[in-house]
């Protein structure tokens, strides 16, 4: 006897079993391309996250510093005041102070302005008396320490005196 190969004429598997299978893998494609386009998303989000935190910690990460540094720009405020003006003495006291809050400026630290007459802002000042004045009430009416702000935060308010009503 002769033995012959199995060779079959017509495939084994049916054209619906072949439909089937090729829809379950279009289905896995489009489902992992789905979960990879979410990855892409995601990193692309973590990657925005993670420069604004550095740009935030680069903006005010020497914010203590500076706090600190205020104590010094008002002892030369204190200094300045107690020497003739024109002295030079007085002139080379307003000549460093100026430079230190130069430097400070280049760091982003903003003086909070409080001229007498501007109304009270809570965000931005603090009302440590209420004097009677002319001006209105709730106006400052004199600044007695000045206030910063670091990149738009206060850093630490105006210390003011405000009209009260009357």
């Amino acid at each position: 006897m002769e033995e012959k190969e199995h060779i079959p004429q017509e495939t084994d598997v049916s054209s619906d079993d072949t439909l089937k299978a090729l829809e379950e893998c279009g289905k896995q494609r489009d489902e992992y391309l789905d979960g990879w386009k979410r990855a892409k998303a995601d990193l692309i989000n973590y990657k925005k996250d993670e420069m604004s935190r550095m740009e935030h910690a680069v903006k005010f990460g020497n914010e203590a510093i500076l706090y600190d540094m205020l104590a010094v720009l008002d002892s030369f405020d204190i200094g300045i005041a107690t020497l003739e003006k024109n002295s030079d003495a007085h002139k080379g006291m307003t000549l460093i102070r100026m430079q230190c809050e130069d430097i400070m400026r280049r760091y982003g630290l903003m003086p909070i302005d409080a001229p007498p007459g501007t109304i009270f802002d809570p965000r931005r000042h603090e009302a440590i008396e209420e004097v009677s004045s002319d001006l209105p009430p709730g106006a400052i009416t004199e600044e007695v320490k000045r206030g910063y702000e670091l990149h738009g935060k206060v850093l630490r308010p105006s210390k003011v005196k405000i009209a009260k009503q009357s």
